[in-house]
């Protein structure tokens, strides 16, 4: 009987045992967003600690010694704290299920705000997976594989959206720790950027891709003339209407800088009609923005603005610039081009690139484009051949809103 009382009491010692192990894996953050939590478990591995301290003790024939006794003291004393500590908790459980929904929920929307689906499902999987406390990095572990994968990469560049999915699935598991975290080790560490320098970079070529930038014409002017409020105000309205053509066209948004609206067909989504594609978006903006200038207008007198709107093709580099607020990001020439291009066109138009009109031509829509008679002067590309959008309402191929 006394090898079985001891195989019990071993296994009362396993179960605190188990608990502090369990703690320690615990993320920081973790620990100290659960306080309550983490009293209560060390409550709990205590008393049992204590209950199988006191069979341990009748097992060696001690339950009449004073320690015993002591022990039987502290555990019912340990019980009577558990349970005055339980009593504000429980009720409390409900309501902080509900706020741990609330923020995973709130999470999610501002993730799928700032990534394509396939790069949000990997950082939602990230932010589950820290909870195991196990910092494994596949990126430093498995380095072989991660070449092998730069290889398949750049023998499939048109298939570039499959390479990012599974390069962002690396990056994010090797940012296993929290912000906390990562800031103390830099200020530790010898070589602060050694985690980044010893990674693969993930990065992809895109080649056939259609960049748009669209800017408000006499914005400046018109916003120091009006009170914060009022700029935000159009600024979201304006941006809010082209977020919805962009959703239902399948133009990707890369970003907003001031009153300039960034969008690309071809990356991070690979397709044969990105020019046809983002020049109907396009024509659609321009409609959409000279509609809401007229709708606001006698609230925010913005009858003078309008929308100024270029469009360049070409190949980019895109992946993810890691980093503290990391993002989705392209880079190259194209996005260069295409800036100049919006810049040098004019109010209420659609300036495009001779790459652009050269595959718009090519998919049998020659007819949209109207040669521009002036050459553009590009600071660093010299002189520019480029066309204007020409909407001809009557005639049943000209790009319009296909929302």
């Amino acid at each position: 009987m006394k090898i079985i009382d001891l195989v019990i009491a071993l296994a009362y010692f396993s179960i605190p045992v188990q608990i502090v192990i369990g703690l320690c894996k615990f993320p920081r953050v973790t620990r100290r967003a659960t306080k309550k939590v983490v009293v209560l478990l060390i409550l709990f591995a205590l008393f049992i600690f204590l209950c199988g301290a006191g069979h341990l003790l009748r097992c060696i024939d001690m339950a009449d010694s004073p320690l015993f006794r002591a022990v039987n003291i502290l555990t019912a004393v340990i019980s009577i704290i558990t349970s005055i500590y339980l009593l504000p908790f429980v009720p409390n459980l409900l309501d902080g299920a509900d706020k741990l929904y609330l923020e995973a929920t709130t999470s999610k929307k501002i993730i799928a705000k700032m990534y394509p689906p396939q790069i949000r499902e990997r950082l939602l999987n990230h932010e589950r997976s820290k909870l195991d406390g196990s910092g494994r990095s596949s990126v430093l572990d498995d380095s072989t594989e991660e070449v092998e994968m730069n290889k398949e990469s750049s023998k499939k560049r048109r298939r570039g959206s499959d390479a990012i999915r599974q390069r962002i699935q690396e990056y994010i598991l090797h940012r296993q720790r929290s912000k906390e975290d990562t800031l103390r080790d830099v200020q530790t560490q010898e070589d602060p950027e050694c985690a980044i320098l010893d990674s693969v970079p993930i990065a992809d070529d895109f080649n056939d891709t259609s960049i748009m930038f669209a800017d408000i014409s006499s914005f400046t002017y018109w916003a120091s003339q009006h009170s914060p409020i009022e700029v935000f105000t159009l600024l979201e309205s304006l941006f809010f209407e082209f977020d919805l053509i962009a959703n239902k066209m399948g133009v990707y948004k890369l970003s907003t800088v001031g009153d300039c609206y960034i969008a690309s067909t071809g990356v991070p989504y690979p397709q044969d009609d990105h020019a046809i594609v983002l020049t109907q978006f396009a024509e659609c903006c321009r409609q959409k923005a000279n509609e809401l200038f007229v709708t606001l207008s006698p609230k925010l007198n913005t009858c003078d603005l309008g929308i100024r709107i270029g469009i360049h093709s070409g190949p980019v580099t895109a992946g993810v610039l890691r980093g503290d607020k990391a993002r989705f990001d392209f880079f190259g020439d194209t996005i260069n081009t295409a800036q100049r291009i919006e810049s040098t066109g004019k109010p209420n138009s659609v300036h495009l690139s001779s790459e652009t009109a050269q595959l718009i031509e090519q998919a049998g829509k020659g007819d949209w484009l109207l040669p521009r008679k002036d050459a553009v002067k590009a600071k660093g590309k010299g002189e520019l051949k480029t066309y204007w959008l020409r909407v001809d309402e009557e005639d049943e191929d000209d790009p319009s809103c296909m929302v």
